[in-house]
Formats: C-alpha cells, structure tokens, sequence
C-alpha cells in the first residue's frame, strides 16, 4: 500500500509519463481510502487545466507588462 507522499509523487508523475498498471492500481487503492490526496489530485488537475487555458490564449495587449 503506497503512503502519501508516495501517492503525490504518483499523482505528480502521471501529468508527465504513463504510469505501469502496478503504479496506477496502487494509486487508485490509494486514493480510494483517502481523502486528503484525492484533494491533492483534483488540485493538480485543476492548475493543469487552468496552465493550459491560459497558455493557449496567447499572449495579449494586457499580457506584456
């Protein structure tokens, strides 16, 4: 069974490679069982979402500064 930081090294790791399927069951056992790293996972998704609308816009008028 993975700890936490085990887990968030995971969660971290897979917005950059493909995780084996021995990592990604332990990750989904993981995150079945707690709480507080599934809030960590949301929060990665999140600001990996957001960095990719805001790099997509491009930069603008109000961007040079």
């Amino acid at each position: 069974m993975l700890n936490c930081k085990d887990a968030s090294r995971l969660i971290s790791q897979r917005q950059d490679r493909p995780l084996s399927v021995r990592e990604r069951l332990s990750l989904q056992m993981h995150l079945a069982l707690c709480a507080a790293c599934v809030r960590v996972s949301d929060q990665v998704e999140f600001l990996r979402k957001a960095l990719a609308q805001y790099t997509q816009r491009g930069a603008g008028p109000d961007d040079e500064r």
